[in-house]
This record gives C-alpha cells, structure tokens and sequence, in this order.
C-alpha cells in the first residue's frame, strides 16, 4: 500500500502521520474473495475489498488496530448464539485482546470460554460487499451467499 499523511488536531497539538503497511488478505484460493483485503466500509462496517487500509496496522495486547487520522480503529468480535460471530470497529475502543497475528501470519482468534481457538472467517456477500464475520462452528446466514476464508497479514518489502 502507497503511504499516505494523516493529518488532524487534537486540541492544540496537530498530529501528522506518514505510515504504511503491509495488507491483511483473504488467501483461501478457488473463492470470490481471494485476494481481497481487510477494510472498512463507509458505513463503519467490516468487510473485505478489493483495496483495504493504506496505512499502519498494529498488532499488540491481543489486538488488531487501523491508524487513522492519530486514532485506531480496533477489530473487535462479537457475541451472538450463531457460530458465525459479527465483527466491529471500534474507534478507539478495544474490547478483543485475543488476537493473534502479525507480519507474515494467519490471523488467528484466540479460544475464549464460548469458543475455540480458529482462524476461519465467514465472507457473506450482503447488498453487494463482503461482510466479515468469525466462524467459530459451521452455520451460515440464511439467503446469503458465504464462503470460507482465511486472512494473512502481508509483509513489507525491504
């Protein structure tokens, strides 16, 4: 991804940023997602695309975070009695510390009390996006067209 400056004010001080990394990818080959990258929708929501963040991701205390404009959106997943679970951006809000992921690696959901450790996401093609859930058994969203997919952290070139 091209680097690209963020720039905002927080009270007096301004905050410029020129950061890039590396994409987070769908990498199941033989789907409609392969290839497509993490991102999030105008709407907030989290899905796949064909050209997902442009700036630094940050992969500490269990979390995934997307720098914007001197804030991180932090993925987050949520509860529901499906196996599939909805994930969220929460604008610098924190509430999965149990990712595991980094430069080069599968994105993986840590086993929590409710489920398993996996690194099987659900993409379900809803109103024309890819919406992104973690797949934590087999059900699917009925009248929707889903696949299963894994996610990899890219790495940067030297």
């Amino acid at each position: 991804a091209a680097p690209i400056a963020d720039v905002s004010e927080r009270g007096t001080a301004a905050c410029l940023v020129i950061v890039h990394g590396p994409p987070i990818t769908a990498i199941t080959p033989g789907t409609a997602v392969t290839g497509l990258e993490l991102a999030r929708s105008s709407t907030g929501a989290v899905t796949l695309a064909a050209s997902g963040f442009e700036t630094l991701i940050k992969y500490s205390n269990g979390g995934i975070g997307e720098f914007s404009f001197c804030n991180y959106y932090w993925l987050n997943i949520g509860t529901s009695t499906h196996s599939y679970k909805p994930l969220s951006w929460g604008y610098n809000d924190q509430e999965t510390f149990t990712w595991s992921a980094g430069e080069g690696q599968i994105v993986t959901a840590l086993g929590t009390s409710t489920y398993s450790t996996t690194s099987t996401f659900l993409a379900c093609n809803e109103s024309g996006s890819w919406a992104l859930y973690l797949q934590t058994g087999k059900d699917v969203p009925a009248g929707v067209t889903c696949v299963e997919t894994q996610l990899q952290v890219g790495t940067n070139p030297i």
